[in-house]
């Protein structure tokens, strides 16, 4: 008998994780002692929760990306990690189906006597009707037929494939084929990850008295409904044309298009008739996949940035420049002619009313809200999705009702939102995917130079707001004389009382300097570098990307205490983050500098989990799935 120690069985959850409980629980106790990883492809925060909650409890691997990938990317995600863990063989089995020991040592058995070998059971459904026992594609109609006909059709050339819902590869098999293709999404990918196999000289198998058990549209259907969602109906129509487009000389895909629609028909009535009551959902999903099916170009991103220049956020540069590099998206920068007329799929926009406050004049911020009223227009006569990153809770102060009602609208036409911590909770009810904001390393490497710390050196950087809390911190200051600190203020002051207000502490007490102007990157970086202590004095604080920025530049921090900070603290490893509560002290102060004096943090801080290709590509994913039904 085979040694199941070496079987990892990778499970993609989406939705209800009930079905774990109810499929994965019995596999994991009848598979023992294999690993089981499960992938969460993020549905909302209530079902994450559950499934950490599962995996925790059953001593699962549990990965969890920041949003739904896809069930090929999933996949390749749950892989990865069983293979890291020391895998040798792979069983992939959707969160609805089963597998009993005896079929899954059939198949671990099998792969192993031949390491090219894709092999699959049996799919019985519940009731023990067989539901896929292997298929043929026909390569010149696209049409599918069980192996058992192959009979009938003597000489048609076919593709052999077995189902994505179980099947095992070894380790070997698997890093030749570099995982599922990931442009499929959802559906064919199975198809094509077995033409792939055949391509590099292995073979695909239905092994003998090995048998699963799948229900059958737990993900995309209520138990006992026959219709199916609208991801079903777009993925099968628009992947088809896809594999074509991949796999097939240009006269058989030019015949697989002419039967577009017949295909297309014969998906959508997989849903039956009662349907037809309400068909605007699932029709326009079928009018999509025969759109998107004939087009093969990255997805075009208008990126609300308007252009980018030295003052312009690191972050949106680096995001920007990063899916640049990427050849499944193209971003195009911002502008009211080309978001009006211009050509574009997705906006992609992180605070909106700059739409409207970033003019100064009122004669232009009159032309500003005529303008964002056309382009909001477009966007609902086009269907376009809006994608938002939501990096404040709350709208500033000083909006117009106009402004109010024009955001409204956006938020209406908004079909995902980006939030950078698990701990944010925008108050939109769509799909909602976690990016953790990537560091500054690569940013400020190229001017970088040797400088001397000063010793008891306290730097705050960044815009001098009200909501930050430097009047809180040159008070402690201000109210320990005999504090022995060095002081620093480096940024632009929001309005004039506050810059007074900083030049009066700096005249006040020779502890403490600022400068009042913009620091370009080598300036900032120096001044960062001469800090033994970043101190954010902030009243309250979300997201920071002066926190991340100062971390990149291996500095410790001084930080409010709070849920957000709490986990980076413990993801950035012990001495990097310092906390405090409520409003900032002199004792805080005092507290941070001493542990960082006595026990210096070692190395650097770990920001593995925050590299921007990886980001890049959760937010190419991102845009992508607000194209979908």
């Amino acid at each position: 008998m085979s040694d199941l120690s070496r079987l990892a069985v990778v499970v993609v959850s989406y939705g209800d994780p009930a079905l774990l409980e109810r499929h994965t629980t019995q596999v994991a106790a009848a598979l023992r002692p294999a690993r089981i990883v499960v992938v969460d492809n993020h549905s909302t925060d209530a079902n994450r929760d559950t499934v950490r909650q599962a995996c925790d409890r059953e001593g699962w691997t549990g990965v969890f990306p920041g949003t739904n990938t896809g069930f090929g990317a999933g996949c390749n995600l749950g892989a990865a990690a069983a293979l890291a863990e020391g895998a040798e063989v792979l069983l992939f089995l959707n969160p609805d189906a089963t597998i009993d020991a005896e079929s899954a040592v059939r198949l671990v058995a099998a792969v192993e006597a031949e390491p090219l070998l894709l092999a699959g059971p049996t799919v019985l459904d519940p009731d023990g009707e067989v539901a896929s026992a292997g298929l043929d594609l026909d390569l010149e109609t696209g049409a599918m037929r069980p192996w058992r006909r192959r009979s009938e059709h003597p000489g048609a050339e076919t593709l052999p494939w077995v189902t994505g819902a179980c099947f095992a590869v070894t380790r070997e098999l698997w890093e030749r084929l570099s995982g599922f293709d990931e442009r499929y999404f959802l559906y064919w990918e199975d198809v094509d990850l077995c033409a792939r196999v055949q391509a590099l000289g292995g073979r695909v198998a239905v092994i003998d008295g090995a048998t699963a058990i799948h229900s059958g549209g737990g993900t995309q259907r209520a138990e006992g409904s026959r219709a199916k969602s609208p991801a079903y109906y777009y993925f099968n129509i628009r992947n088809r044309a896809l594999f074509a487009r991949t796999w097939l000389s240009q006269e058989r895909e030019r015949a697989w298009r002419r039967g577009a629609f017949g295909a297309a028909y014969e998906i959508f009535m997989r849903g039956g008739r009662r349907q037809l009551l309400h068909p605007v959902r699932p029709i326009s999903a079928v009018v999509r996949g025969l759109r998107d099916g004939r087009r093969d170009r990255p997805v075009r991103v208008l990126a609300s940035a308007r252009e980018l220049r030295a003052t312009t956020n690191p972050y949106i540069v680096q995001l920007v420049e990063t899916l640049g590099q990427r050849d499944d998206t193209e971003v195009v920068l911002f502008g009211f002619a080309r978001a009006i007329a211009g050509r574009y799929d997705v906006f992609h926009v992180h605070w909106p009313e700059l739409l409207l406050t970033s003019a100064r004049t009122p004669l232009r911020r009159l032309a500003r809200r005529l303008l964002t009223t056309a382009f909001i227009l477009r966007l609902r006569l086009t269907r376009t999705p809006v994608v938002r990153t939501w990096h404040n809770l709350v709208r500033p102060d000083g909006l117009s009702r106009w402004d109010h009602r024009l955001l409204d609208a956006l938020e209406r036409r908004t079909r995902h939102v980006i939030r950078l911590t698990d701990q944010t909770a925008p108050p939109l009810d769509v799909p909602t995917s976690t990016i953790v904001h990537a560091h500054y390393r690569d940013w400020f490497e190229p001017v970088l130079v040797p400088v001397e710390p000063v010793e008891r050196r306290v730097l705050y950087f960044g815009l001098i707001k009200p909501y930050k809390g430097v009047e809180q911190l040159l008070e402690a200051v201000a109210d320990s004389p005999e504090a022995d600190l060095d002081v620093r203020l480096v940024g632009s002051p929001s309005d004039p009382a506050l810059a007074d207000q900083v030049r009066a502490a700096a005249a006040a007490d020779a502890r403490i300097s600022a400068d009042l102007t913009y620091a370009d990157d080598a300036t900032l970086a120096a001044e960062i570098a001469a800090a033994t202590l970043v101190v954010l004095p902030y009243k309250a604080m979300h997201n920071s990307g002066a926190l991340l920025l100062a971390l990149s530049l291996d500095t410790p921090v001084l930080a409010p205490d709070n849920e957000v900070n709490r986990r980076l603290a413990e993801e950035v490893g012990e001495g990097w983050l310092h906390l405090f509560e409520g409003t900032i002290t002199i004792e805080d102060l005092e507290r941070a500098l001493k542990a960082v004096a006595a026990s210096p943090p070692d190395g650097r801080p770990d920001l593995s989990a925050r590299e921007w290709p990886e980001s890049a590509a959760l937010h190419a994913a991102v845009f992508r799935a607000s194209l979908y039904p």
